[in-house]
């Protein structure tokens, strides 16, 4: 003898633990057989529970006459029961024209809108999801190709959304729903196979249930295995993700030679949490694949969707977005100024020798940042790098090219487009963190001398 569906579904929310004694439950309602079977069931448990349920049913405006039936049945049924029942009205359908959307894509966006302005971030929100939806969902993953991610379907919690039917199948849900009597309504529109999930629904499911009965349960099966075994992945990969990572002030890097350790899944799946972390979601497959390769590699760079980029150098993998940086210009002033640049406030005092004098015996650090003014010969600019830019190291004796430079000194990729420079024509006088060249460095016969200071400063400040 089968389970009963409400045995099932009261398993689901206490297994789960998504619902406690007294919370505030915002339940989507369209009117069809699923969430008129969640919110009856909800209401049988309303009492006991202290619960507060509030009922938010969107009219899309899309059916005409059988949208407002729909709206109609959802105000009825939470009238008979006392509940209370929020109604909004959209026209999707312009709505997504205007902002060059999916009728779906835009109602979804304009639920879950609704929802969290109901729940005011203390409260619950509960769908109506099936296993049967969450079997569609894998199997349009399938489709258009997928990770181990894309077979867990559609999860029973997140954040603040719970989804007590997520264990039992629509055939489950009309079974309630006759069983108690309730009277619900169904959209015509799935019904029609113009939209991809209509056809797995309608189609291709169908003809799976031909070959097995339990064709449903078998995929909600195989979901729960996908889910315990990204589960195991995830932790070990958290654990090598702690154990390799590296903070060199504001910037996070990864060990590759722990990286190289883990096995391929785990590797895979170490890059999708690195990318994620840095802000990156819009990845494909081939994007992980190519990290994977360049830290097997111990070396190469990647570049992501939305101007990211993933870098292997040194032996540590970084993922970060690029700045476009505006090439900066500034004429090298002949008085004492001051200029905000990037979040930055570079100063230049200019000082007699006798006045460095006195300031060099009490800080002796102002020498690197003191730019003898006697050999400048031509106009001198205060920006950031170019191509054909190179800097002779006071005390080194060796010239070098800026990029060369910046490789040694191992400055992050992302950073060095705003690194501050003086130069004349291509020659670099000076480099905020490196100092003055050795020709521009103050000599026992220089008179006149600018003295460079360059400071964060916060936005706003």
């Amino acid at each position: 003898m089968s389970e009963p569906v409400r045995d099932i579904i009261l398993r689901t929310v206490t297994d789960s633990g998504m619902i406690d004694y007294g919370d505030r439950i915002i339940v989507g309602v369209s009117g069809g057989a699923d969430s008129l079977c969640l919110l009856h069931f909800l209401t049988t448990i309303q009492e006991d529970l202290a619960l507060e349920i509030v009922v938010a049913h969107i009219n899309h405006n899309l059916r005409g006459e059988e949208a407002l039936r729909d709206q109609r049945v959802v105000e009825e049924f939470c009238r008979e029961r006392a509940v209370r029942c929020e109604v909004k009205s959209v026209d999707v359908g312009q709505l997504a024209r205007e902002n060059g959307e999916s009728s779906e894509e835009c109602g979804r966006r304009i639920r879950y809108g609704f929802f969290a302005e109901l729940s005011h971030s203390g409260g619950k929100i509960a769908t109506a999801h099936t296993l049967s939806d969450s079997v569609e969902t894998v199997l349009f993953h399938l489709v258009r190709g997928t990770s181990l991610n894309g077979l867990i379907g559609i999860p029973e919690k997140r954040d603040n959304i719970i989804r007590p039917l997520i264990r039992i199948t629509r055939t489950q849900v009309e079974e309630y729903c006759r069983e108690n009597h309730i009277a619900y309504v169904t959209d015509s529109t799935n019904l029609q196979n113009h939209y991809n999930r209509n056809k797995i629904r309608n189609i291709v499911t169908p003809v799976f249930k031909e070959i097995n009965p339990s064709f449903e349960t078998a995929v909600g099966r195989l979901c729960e295995s996908a889910k315990n075994y990204l589960d195991f992945v995830m932790q070990t990969a958290e654990q090598v993700i702690n154990k390799s990572r590296i903070k060199q002030n504001t910037i996070t890097m990864y060990r590759c030679e722990d990286l190289r350790q883990c096995h391929r899944t785990v590797l895979r799946q170490i890059i999708l949490m690195v990318f994620q972390r840095a802000g990156c979601y819009t990845y494909e497959e081939k994007h992980i694949l190519l990290t994977e390769k360049a830290v097997l590699q111990n070396g190469g760079t990647v570049d992501l969707p939305k101007n990211y980029s993933a870098v292997v150098r040194q032996g540590n993998l970084r993922v970060y977005r690029k700045v476009q940086q505006s090439q900066i210009l500034i004429p090298f002033p002949e008085t004492d100024s001051e200029f905000r640049i990037n979040q930055q406030k570079f100063t230049v005092k200019f000082l007699t020798k006798e006045e460095f004098d006195k300031n060099i015996s009490v800080h002796n650090l102002l020498f690197k940042n003191a730019l003898d003014c006697d050999i400048l010969q031509s106009e001198i600019f205060i920006r950031t790098r170019k191509t054909a830019d190179r800097f002779l190291q006071r005390n080194r004796g060796v010239e070098k090219s800026v990029k060369r430079l910046f490789n040694e000194a191992k400055i992050p990729s992302e950073q060095r487009s705003s690194v501050l420079l003086v130069a004349q024509d291509s020659e670099v006088l000076w480099i905020d963190g490196f100092g003055v060249s050795e020709r521009a460095c103050v000599k026992p016969t220089t008179r006149k001398i600018a003295l460079i200071t360059v400071r964060s400063v916060r936005s706003g400040g």
